[in-house]
């Protein structure tokens, strides 16, 4: 077995859209997605649940459903845990376990 800072991260599938113009609130439209913070150099990435996000900045009084995706990784200030640097970009993705069929499936339930 690898060592934990070498082992490989799970892959994302980014949604559709503009990343640069979604806020946290658009996680609704899009079931079983998360939060990705990847090291933009490295590219470590982890996924976080949007919902516990959202409290999360509730409870510092730093934001909510309305803050963009992408000013989640201006807020992050550890080191990525491969390559120890500090640079992050923060998007919305699937996981890459997550079926493609559920989703169109739980997307149909959520417009109808």
């Amino acid at each position: 077995m690898a060592p934990p800072s070498r082992r490989r991260t799970p892959a994302f599938r980014p949604v559709p859209g503009d990343s640069a113009t979604a806020v946290l609130g658009d996680h609704r439209r899009y079931p079983l997605c998360r939060i990705v913070l990847t090291c933009a150099l490295c590219g470590w990435a982890k996924g976080y649940d949007p919902e516990r996000l959202i409290a999360r900045l509730h409870e510092l009084r730093a934001g909510g459903y309305a803050t963009p995706v992408g000013a989640i990784a201006a807020r992050v200030a550890w080191p990525c845990p491969m390559c120890r640097r500090v640079k992050w970009r923060s998007d919305l993705a699937w996981p890459a376990e997550a079926d493609p069929r559920d989703i169109r499936r739980l997307t149909a339930m959520i417009r109808n």
